[in-house]
């Protein structure tokens, strides 16, 4: 996963790229409602007759203390799956 912007108030991720296709996911607060946090799953087929065109593919918005469990909840399948090593991590969180 790589970063591709952040600033105080959202940061973009990609999820998946190919030639083809490219997916993201936006964590943005949300302004009029701190305490709430929305997250945005975004695709792009670059073969479209508008490649530059994103569709929203999903869409929700959480509170900050829901955010920290998935945050916590995406290490501890990494953990248990191996997937991650330990100084790796630590850097995450």
């Amino acid at each position: 996963m790589s970063f591709i912007e952040a600033n105080p108030v959202e940061i973009e991720s990609i999820l998946s790229a190919s030639d083809t296709y490219i997916e993201t996911l936006t964590v943005k607060q949300i302004e009029a409602q701190p305490w709430l946090t929305e997250l945005v799953i975004k695709t792009q087929l670059l073969t479209a007759k508008n490649p530059e065109e994103r569709r929203v593919k999903a869409r929700c918005c959480i509170e900050r203390a829901q955010l920290v469990s998935l945050g916590s909840a995406i290490n501890q399948f990494l953990e248990s799956t191996g997937s991650l090593s330990e100084s790796t991590l630590d850097r995450i969180e």
